[in-house]
């Protein structure tokens, strides 16, 4: 799908951005009230109202009157700035940005030019007129500037994956329909997932309600943040989405991973869930080839411990499990998946 226009900034600071969200904070409803409090013409307070609105932080229930969201009431409470990590993750929430951080995860050996990221805009977004491509880009690159997620190396921009790291632990992408770990710049992948969800509507919502339940568990969050440990430590970049627990790209492999609690008594079941999701998921995702991983609280009990070489040798599915705050796996996995510092 393309991304329309009006989703993709055109206010070119995101510091005034931040400003914005604070004039709304004290008291101000208006463009006109946002453009003197950020120094700017009328037209400028509109830009700048919208980029807000993008961002998540405010919304204008009526006409030409804003209020705080419950996120941009968070953001004022926890600190109004730019190194806030609730503002890098409300940025990066946005779809202009999810699309342009695989981007430039494509491009991490070479970067890329300031036509190369105009024409990546021009191709995934419903941009209108000749112009208006390089005045989106301005705004785009410059908020990516400030939060320093990029940088510049002469005329090439580069990918800062540390950065993102150290603010956002996990990287939300809010649309179920927007791929992960887009492996071409081209429209058609990303019409491809977006019609692979649309068709799988019902499934995606019984896995949205199944995934939701399952995050509520501490077991479950506890595996999820073990294993983003080990992505970041490797300088490469965890995601999740509504469906999916947890995905990532690490030395041009794509890393599928869902994670499950156990009992005695529902191993068996809990297994076969995770291998059917799996197997859906990346399907879902457009991504054949990607490495999948299953990965469980506990090991296996003896009844069902033959699952194991079941999955890593019929199935082609990677077996982790968690003890005591620690991952193991067998010998296959272990070297399989080196970046996750297995223990035998």
């Amino acid at each position: 799908m393309r991304i329309p226009s009006d989703e993709i900034p055109q206010a070119d600071r995101l510091s005034e951005v931040v400003r914005t969200v604070i004039c709304i904070a004290q008291g101000g409803t208006t463009f006109q009230d946002i453009a003197a409090f950020i120094n700017k013409v009328d037209r400028q307070g509109r830009y700048y109202r919208k980029a807000a609105e993008i961002i998540g932080m405010i919304e204008t229930p009526q006409r030409n009157h804003s209020v705080l969201t419950a996120l941009g009431q968070q953001f004022i409470q926890s600190g109004a700035t730019l190194n806030n990590p609730l503002l890098i993750q409300s940025v990066l929430n946005a779809r202009v940005f999810q699309r342009i951080i695989p981007y430039l995860e494509l491009n991490t050996v070479n970067g890329v030019d300031r036509e190369d990221i105009v024409s990546f805009i021009v191709s995934v977004a419903d941009i209108i007129g000749d112009t208006m491509a390089p005045r989106r880009f301005s705004s785009v690159v410059a908020w990516l500037e400030e939060l320093q997620i990029i940088q510049r190396h002469g005329d090439r921009f580069y990918l800062a994956n540390n950065i993102i790291n150290n603010s956002v632990p996990i990287l939300n992408f809010t649309n179920v329909d927007e791929p992960l770990l887009p492996r071409t710049t081209n429209l058609q992948e990303y019409q491809t997932v977006e019609m692979r969800t649309n068709r799988a509507s019902e499934t995606v919502v019984t896995y949205r309600n199944q995934a939701a339940t399952e995050r509520a568990d501490n077991a479950h969050r506890r595996i999820v943040n073990l294993v983003a440990d080990r992505i970041r430590n490797v300088g490469a970049i965890p995601r999740y989405n509504q469906l999916i627990d947890l995905a990532t790209r690490v030395n041009n492999t794509d890393f599928i991973f869902e994670m499950k609690s156990i009992t005695d008594d529902n191993s068996k079941s809990q297994v076969r869930s995770g291998l059917s999701q799996l197997y859906e998921y990346s399907y879902l995702q457009n991504l054949p080839t990607a490495s999948l991983v299953l990965v469980i609280e506990r090991p296996l009990p003896a009844n069902t411990q033959w699952m194991v070489d079941y999955l890593e040798t019929n199935r082609n599915i990677q077996v982790v499990w968690d003890g005591d705050n620690n991952l193991y796996g067998t010998q296959r996995s272990r070297e399989l998946l080196p970046f996750l510092n297995l223990l035998p």
